[in-house]
Formats: structure tokens, sequence, C-alpha cells
């Protein structure tokens, strides 16, 4: 069986659908984007900011789980409008850093999703 994740809009979690990855496999895991993807292992999102709950629960997410659901973002009209695409994998994280952006380093892919 393929990985999946299934989210519900509004969201910031996907659950994860993965049996030979029992690492992640059921887990309900925090969505990133592509967007913010540095280069090939670094993360960097300047919109998230303390003292917004949602962002906070993610960060905790984030450092406690060590994965990561990433999603693509599909292009607008409107440059401030995101609208989700799909997603592209689960990966796994380490150092993860909350202040005037959350970063963190992205260490290895787990899975492609479907």
């Amino acid at each position: 069986m393929a990985c999946r994740a299934r989210g519900n809009q509004g969201n910031w979690f996907a659950e994860v659908t993965a049996p030979r990855h029992p690492e992640v496999h059921g887990k309900s895991l925090p969505c990133i984007w592509d967007y913010w993807w540095q280069g090939k292992s670094r993360y960097i999102d300047p919109g998230y900011a303390p003292g917004n709950p949602k962002a906070e629960k993610v960060v905790e997410a984030l450092k406690s789980e060590g994965f990561a659901v990433m999603r693509k973002r599909r292009k607008t009209d409107d440059p401030d409008k995101w609208e989700a695409d799909g997603y592209i994998g689960v990966f796994k994280i380490r150092d993860v850093e909350f202040g005037e952006s959350l970063e963190f380093d992205i260490v290895e892919r787990i899975c492609d999703l479907d």
C-alpha cells in the first residue's frame, strides 16, 4: 500500500497512512508548505508568529514528533491567497526554532504521498 495523507481545510495537520513506515503510520502530523523549502535541507517560514495558537500547536508537534507532511501550494491570481494542491511527502525534521519565523532542518524524506 502506498503512503497517503488526509487532512481537512483549515486544519494544519494530516492523518498519515503508511504501513511500511511505522514511525509515521496512523499519526496526525503537522503540515508544512513546499513554498518555504529552501535548498535541499532547510525550511524557513517567516509567516509564523508566537501567540497564534494554531502555529504554536504545529511547532509543538514538529518538536515532539520530528516529522512533517509537506503540502504543495497552488498558484492563484492573488499572491496572498494560498490554495493546497495535494501532498508531496512525509519528512523527518530536526532543530526546530520558533521566533520571528519557523525554521528547521529537513533530514530525510520518509515516503512520497499519493
